[in-house]
């Protein structure tokens, strides 16, 4: 037990270290040498949990959208009386997920230009997976407390969801652009989604 307790705490030490580094010097200044000096782990330990630096930010980026998907939940609260419009959350963690300093953001783009490495692109197939899933999950959340119309496909809908999330991460990959169609008017496109869009609808 102690050996467990030990290894879920380093682990915790390891992930907050490499999400505060990345947050003051980004994916790409960030070693594996300022990263023992941080948590004051040794080599062997650190590789005792990951053998990559791509390893350790796809298990930072795990954990981050795991935390984004207790957020939701949390928000919406546990009965329909408490639960917070569907919409509203949802698009707030679409606009949070892609503003430039969050650490899921900037980990999907520093593995977007490692994509022919076979850890990043597999951490960018995983982290669509989890898009997918969670926004099924949400919707079918709110659909089952009467929320969202029970009319709107899911998996459609998640299917929408991870594609504006990748095209918009890609469009920044190639240009700098002020562009008028935003983040923001994604979340009102959704919100007229949610009112029973005859494209998105069973």
């Amino acid at each position: 037990m102690k050996q467990f307790e030990k290894r879920v705490r380093s682990e915790k030490i390891l992930l907050e270290a490499t999400s505060a580094l990345i947050v003051e010097i980004g994916c790409a200044k960030t070693t594996l040498a300022q990263i023992m000096k941080r948590t004051g782990l040794s080599k062997g330990a650190i590789y005792h949990y990951i053998k990559s630096k791509d390893e350790l930010l796809a298990k930072v980026l795990e954990t981050r959208i795991h935390e984004t998907n207790d957020r939701f939940f949390e928000r919406m609260g546990r009965n329909k009386q408490k639960m917070e419009d569907p919409i509203n959350v949802l698009s707030e963690s679409f606009e949070a997920l892609h503003h430039p300093t969050n650490i899921a953001n900037q980990i999907l783009m520093y593995f977007i230009g490692r994509k022919d490495q076979p850890e990043a692109m597999n951490a960018l197939r995983e982290f669509d997976e989890w898009m997918y899933e969670f926004s099924k999950l949400w919707i079918r959340s709110g659909q089952k407390n009467g929320v969202i119309s029970d009319q709107i496909d899911a998996d459609q809908t998640s299917e929408l969801f991870v594609l504006m999330s990748s095209g918009f991460r890609m469009r920044r990959v190639h240009s700098d652009d002020d562009f008028s169609f935003q983040t923001s008017q994604f979340s009102s496109f959704m919100k007229d989604i949610f009112k029973e869009s005859p494209v998105l609808m069973k």
